[in-house]
């Protein structure tokens, strides 16, 4: 049976942003703190480079196989058995995402809300969660992410207003008095958690237009970096690293600090009502990529004919796998990036190799040059470029500068976060630009269809 998904540029997105900012809100953020200190609020741009690589990789798959998911790429190109080695290889390491997700949400569950309901029992409706979705498709979770994700963006945006009787800039002074070392290692710990990008491997098939693909990736990789830095600036600011660096959970304990009058102090179930649903997004693209891999391997059309005991499977395993928060907190914090780099690294460079070698003809070009969307276009990429650069380049010269005028860190500070809006911005202009040149083309408005 086939099924047509619309997926369109904005859903994608969306679903990046879930993908990656909702996880770094349990437990991670406290191993970057405990290395960074209170200059950990400059440890997201180094990743955010490093997913914006792997979407470019997977935009030059979908061009060198269109129709074709990740792991059907792996058959073709290298055949039964080697092609189904490294599929297992990539199987084993969703599950690993799917392990580290469950269990992680679970802990929090019952920990911070559910302290009374056994953890066996919170863990297995989640995953009866996952399977409810899981006879659906991509589609479903996208739309469904469209009413929660940003609605949760705004409130992270709102979460500064909402604690500024509570924040001091003194607790962020003086900034980046941390070496240059620290934060290069800041900004290697969240490889694991953007890595997660790669799980849309399993969705290439719903994609026609490699660019507007691209785009719409990097745009939500440029939201989750800006997001997440302004959090953590706001919790350092709140806390201090020094807390911030002992909490289990850092962000539920820093909206608990909301007080916005006598008769309203538990604004963090508010913020709980739009996180969860959002990270339940990020865990059912990763159990519909989980299912696809599986599926590929039998031939099977209806890929959730593997739901029910996969589901059951990750119940024991997880629970298996991670028996303690501290285990979750410390796999993901440094043994997730050297996974990353161990696995993803070489299959990427593998499979970028091969889709520049794969002749294809090009089609007709979304934006026709020599047009002013095509200068605006232009504009826009070289406007993303420019801000990448600057954040690094503000690091660099603010590292020089700290000990020479107390006002130094302060500008570089401010300076950092204007390359960041600049980087949202304009990759936001980057991928209307591309979706407006399609329109005008008069191609159909969905991304493509595969079968289900």
């Amino acid at each position: 049976m086939i099924h047509k998904q619309v997926v369109n540029h904005r859903q994608i997105a969306w679903l990046v942003g879930s993908l990656l900012m909702t996880g770094m809100m349990i437990s991670f953020l406290r191993s970057v703190v405990q290395v960074a200190k209170m200059d950990a609020w400059f440890s997201q741009i180094l990743p955010a480079c490093y997913a914006l690589l792997v979407a470019y990789v997977l935009s030059e798959l979908v061009r060198a196989y269109p129709g074709k998911n990740l792991f059907e790429i792996m058959f073709i190109i290298c055949g039964k058995w080697f092609g189904g080695f490294i599929n297992c290889l990539i199987l084993f390491y969703i599950w690993v995402i799917l392990a580290l997700d469950i269990k992680g949400a679970a802990d929090f569950l019952h920990i911070s809300l559910l302290p009374e309901t056994p953890l066996e029992i919170i863990l297995l409706v989640f995953v009866l969660l996952l399977m409810y979705y899981g006879k659906t498709s991509l589609e479903v979770a996208a739309r469904v992410n469209e009413i929660f994700f940003p609605a949760y963006f705004i409130m992270c945006l709102l979460l500064y207003f909402l604690l500024m009787n509570e924040y001091s800039i003194e607790r962020l002074e003086p900034i980046l008095s941390t070496s240059l070392d620290r934060i290069t290692i800041s900004n290697l710990l969240p490889l694991g958690v953007y890595g997660d990008i790669l799980l849309f491997g399993a969705f290439l098939h719903a994609s026609s237009e490699p660019r507007l693909l691209f785009a719409a990736m990097k745009h939500g990789i440029m939201i989750v970096c800006f997001t997440t830095t302004l959090t953590v600036l706001i919790l350092l600011g709140v806390m201090g690293y020094v807390i911030a660096g002992r909490l289990n959970f850092p962000i539920y304990i820093l909206v608990q600090q909301i007080h916005l009058t006598d008769f309203l102090d538990r604004v963090e179930m508010i913020l709980f009502s739009l996180w969860f649903p959002a990270f339940s997004i990020k865990v059912i693209v990763a159990y519909l990529a989980f299912l696809v891999g599986v599926g590929s391997f039998g031939g099977q059309l209806h890929y959730n004919t593997y739901n029910a005991p996969t589901g059951c499977f990750m119940v024991v395993t997880s629970l298996l796998a991670f028996p303690k928060v501290s285990d979750i907190n410390q796999f993901i914090s440094y043994s997730f990036p050297l996974l990353v780099v161990l696995f993803q690294v070489p299959l990427l460079l593998f499979l970028f190799i091969v889709a520049r070698r794969k002749k294809r003809e090009e089609g007709q070009a979304l934006i026709p040059r020599g047009t002013k969307l095509h200068r605006f276009y232009r504009m826009m990429v070289w406007g993303g470029v420019f801000s990448i650069a600057g954040c690094f380049l503000t690091i660099l010269v603010g590292d020089l500068l700290r000990d020479k005028s107390p006002a130094a860190g302060i500008a570089t500070a401010i300076a950092y976060i204007v390359f960041l809006v600049i980087g949202v911005l304009t990759s936001y202009g980057e991928m209307q630009a591309l979706n407006h040149g399609k329109q005008r083309l008069g191609r159909p408005k969905q991304q493509g269809s595969f079968r289900q």
